[in-house]
């Protein structure tokens, strides 16, 4: 039996550990930080309840803990994501960028046996993708793609030669902005019942706050994916669409696939919706700009950052830096992690073998970093390189440049 010692313990390395969170500075493109408007619902008692009213009928409260803030979900968080995505249908009920997936695929991919299409893993496709496919009882076809455009070759040849049910662009690794329009046009000539979803978990933030193109503007039937990555929300999904037919399709996907939706993260979600409405354009465009920056200065200072040939480095909030080998690389992650900065190694980057740096500058721009932040940021990095200033205290230098935060720091 656990002495309560023992538990006192438990709850030291928990504040401990909470203490330097707030303290780090995070580069994980796939992680972001919550405001602390978004986290009030995860702290009340709404965390344990269940909410399937969504259509607030007075006879249906069969589950009644989450009445008194049902329309936080169903008036809020809804309303609010649909004027960031311009799309009258959202599904906000999955739990995670996967689980929207699953979600998708399922409503829009036909009767088993029929084609879904994907991006290709090596080219920055989703591990998940193909196989989860496969599972649902999918033939899965895959293409590659370079620079964010589609393989316009090998798509029109699986176009002509298996009229897929579905077409699900599924780029996660990439410094490229996904071309979709063409993707669209293509379907239109070759296989025009072929439906086009477009999966941007990773830059979901930079889509809803305008510093991409929104995808159901060039021609995609749906879209969605996670919000925690680009998107300061929480760790959940939603699907968006501006076609009814499809909305209910998708609805009847979640309806069998999903009994309990996270009432409390829906709920920041919600409240993460609507302050994006108010700093959401400002934040993208800064996010973009950081990791040009970023790129450009550790280019400058001798570090291996991935770019073209033009020396283009980022459309989006990932950076790709190389370190070395295995052995190089774990040491300077872990002289990063010494100084308070926390970084992303990949193994299977888009044409880059070995390991990686697979950096986001989204959660330190949401944080209030800008220019001045991003130049104190390199710096650390040529430190950790040279072994100096082994204070632990890089972080700090960096947070000590950030201006004002993204988001509303006092709620009171």
């Amino acid at each position: 039996m656990t002495d309560i010692r023992e538990l006192r313990k438990v709850v030291d390395r928990f504040r401990s550990q909470e203490r330097k969170a707030d303290a780090a500075v995070n580069l994980v493109p796939s992680e972001n930080k919550l405001s602390p408007l978004a986290q009030l619902p995860l702290s009340t008692d709404y965390y344990n309840r269940y909410f399937f009213n969504d259509a607030l009928d007075p006879g249906f409260w069969q589950f009644r803990g989450g009445q008194e803030v049902a329309e936080i979900e169903t008036d809020l968080a809804r309303g609010q994501l649909r004027e960031l995505a311009r799309a009258p249908h959202v599904n906000e009920r999955p739990i995670s960028g996967l689980s929207a997936m699953m979600m998708a695929m399922a409503g829009l991919g036909g009767e088993p046996g029929g084609t879904v299409v994907s991006i290709d893993a090596a080219s920055g496709g989703h591990y998940a993708t193909a196989d989860l496919a496969r599972r649902l009882g999918f033939a899965s076809a895959t293409v590659p793609v370079a620079r964010g455009r589609v393989d316009e070759e090998r798509l029109g040849q699986v176009l002509r030669e298996r009229a897929p049910e579905l077409v699900y662009l599924d780029l996660q690794n990439s410094r490229h902005e996904l071309e979709v329009s063409r993707v669209a046009d293509l379907i239109k000539t070759y296989s025009p019942r072929t439906l086009l979803h477009v999966d941007c978990s990773h830059t979901m933030g930079l889509i809803l706050g305008s510093a991409l193109g929104n995808p159901l503007d060039a021609g995609a039937d749906t879209m969605g994916g996670s919000t925690h990555k680009s998107f300061p929300g929480p760790h959940k999904g939603v699907l968006f669409t501006r076609n009814p037919e499809l909305h209910q399709r998708l609805k009847d996907a979640q309806f069998t696939m999903l009994s309990s939706h996270h009432f409390a993260e829906t709920l920041a979600l919600g409240l993460a919706a609507a302050e994006f409405r108010h700093f959401g354009q400002a934040y993208a465009e800064q996010v973009i700009g950081n990791a040009r920056l970023f790129s450009k200065l550790l280019a400058a200072d001798g570090f291996d950052v991935a770019a073209d040939e033009n020396g283009h480095a980022t459309s989006t909030h990932q950076v790709w830096v190389k370190i070395g080998d295995a052995e190089r690389t774990d040491r300077f992650s872990e002289s990063l992690y010494d100084h308070g900065i926390r970084v992303n190694v990949q193994v299977d980057l888009p044409g880059l073998p070995g390991p990686v740096l697979r950096l986001g500058v989204n959660e330190l721009t949401f944080i209030g970093g800008r220019e001045a932040a991003v130049h104190a940021l390199a710096e650390e990095f040529g430190n950790a390189r040279a072994g100096v200033r082994r204070d632990g205290a890089g972080s700090r230098r960096v947070r000590e440049q950030c201006g004002p935060p993204f988001y509303f720091a006092d709620i009171s």
